[in-house]
């Protein structure tokens, strides 16, 4: 660069001199302002991008929103359903269950009622307080209100039976009879209108009957 061009002296510019110095120029470019349209300005531009904006984030939010409800309901729906199942399966599975333990229950308890029965059935000795014990009972809840009374043991009871209630046959008119059927500890009452039965097989099918009635 010259040393001519360092030493010439600077001169403040200013934008407004020049305008001022380009009145024609400025006049013609006034005069075309009436030409220009909204359109050729952004500020409103944006303003309607920003609406149209506004319009479609409230139109995503309705969407969302009536597909969130959608969806929870529908999730609702499917969890109660499958609730339901598991519940059913459930209730299902314990009956199932306490119907298991009740047939179990009930073949145990049968095999031990028959093994106990074969056993008490053949017992071959006399227990002479338990078969007095039982006709007394017979006679004081029965004795005397029966018509023609009638007891019935076995045979080897007899000299036991007629020593221990000698009187009380003379007073009320009992009879006996001897059968070799029934079991050493056990008799038999009937009379006109009923039948009394104290066998070791009824005392347990009796037994048996409560039991599995759960009145026992």
């Amino acid at each position: 660069m010259s040393n001519l061009n360092l030493k010439k002296t600077w001169v403040t510019w200013s934008p407004q001199e020049v305008f001022l110095k380009n009145i024609e120029n400025n006049k013609i470019m006034l005069f075309d302002f009436y030409k220009i349209k909204q359109e050729d300005f952004c500020v409103q531009n944006n303003e309607n991008n920003i609406e149209k904006e506004s319009n479609i984030d409230e139109t995503n939010i309705e969407i969302y929103e009536k597909a969130f409800k959608k969806g929870f309901l529908e999730g609702q729906l499917a969890h109660d359903i499958i609730t339901q199942k598991l519940n059913n399966l459930c209730l299902s599975f314990e009956n199932d269950i306490s119907n298991f333990e009740h047939q179990l229950y009930s073949e145990l308890l049968n095999i031990v009622l028959k093994i106990s029965s074969y056993i008490i059935g053949k017992k071959i000795d006399i227990d002479q307080a338990m078969l007095i014990n039982y006709i007394q009972k017979i006679i004081n809840e029965h004795g005397s209100f029966l018509k023609n009374p009638k007891l019935i043991v076995h045979p080897d009871n007899k000299i036991l039976i007629e020593n221990t209630f000698k009187q009380f046959i003379k007073n009320y008119q009992w009879t006996f009879e001897y059968d070799n059927s029934i079991d050493l500890n056990s008799c038999k009452v009937t009379s006109e209108h009923s039948y009394i039965d104290a066998t070791v097989n009824a005392r347990w099918q009796e037994l048996y009957r409560l039991i599995f009635s759960e009145e026992y």
